[in-house]
């Protein structure tokens, strides 16, 4: 009885670690969060890392809550998708080919007083921001190579901050919305080589660019706004 005893426990000490050292190569994570005022965070370390996909992203729905997310590894990607007032979404991904989307607000719920922060070392990244609501504010630094940044955000009274170091970068950043006291805002400083920038600001006048470029063969086209 106790030879069984013993053989049973070592098998399942085994299938224990095999699922860690499978869990540490790759971590597969979704989340439904429907609530106010939760905490949630997530730390994933190694390749090929993900927290939710295109098809079916992780979503936060309700008022208040914190949600912090750290990727470190290469290939990963990020893919929220909230709605609620009062959220704070932090974002830092450390490492080659990494992808984040971030959708706040839908067709019919919109974001308020929601802060987003996105923070991407490595090369190659593509970050995707889609923002529906009111006093937004996300902010997004990068330092690597060949980064591809597209923000829509349609909304009054937000602002953006985007810095990015390195080369080749593309940025598109749009705020379409009914501005009026204190609508849109983007400051974006680009260090680099051989960047695009195309900001495109639209609304009822108040609207502000402040945009530093340093570097060769840069493209800038800016659209501010309209009646």
């Amino acid at each position: 009885m106790l030879k069984h005893l013993h053989k049973t426990i070592a098998m399942v000490i085994f299938f224990v670690m095999f699922a860690i050292t499978t869990v540490s190569a790759q971590n597969l994570v979704y989340i439904e969060q429907v609530g106010n005022t939760n905490t949630v965070t997530i730390t994933q370390v190694g390749n090929n890392n993900r927290v939710g996909n295109a098809g079916s992203p992780s979503t936060i729905t309700g008022n208040s809550n914190t949600l912090t997310t750290t990727q470190t590894g290469n290939s990963n990607i990020i893919d929220y998708s909230v709605t609620g007032n009062s959220n704070t979404v932090t974002k830092t991904v450390t490492g080659d080919t990494n992808q984040i989307t971030f959708t706040c607000g839908d067709g019919t719920t919109a974001c308020t007083g929601v802060t987003s922060t996105m923070t991407l070392t490595g090369n190659l990244n593509t970050v995707t921001s889609t923002i529906k609501g009111d006093s937004i504010t996300n902010t997004l630094a990068i330092t690597g190579n060949s980064n591809t940044v597209t923000q829509t955000i349609t909304t009054d009274d937000s602002t953006s901050n985007v810095t990015i170091l390195g080369d080749s970068n593309t940025l598109t950043s749009s705020m379409t919305g009914a501005s009026a006291g204190g609508g849109h805002h983007l400051v974006a400083a680009v260090t680099g080589t051989s960047n695009t920038h195309t900001i495109t600001q639209y609304g009822t006048v108040d609207t502000t660019v402040n945009l530093t470029t340093t570097g060769n063969s840069n493209t800038v086209v800016i659209n501010t706004g309209r009646n």
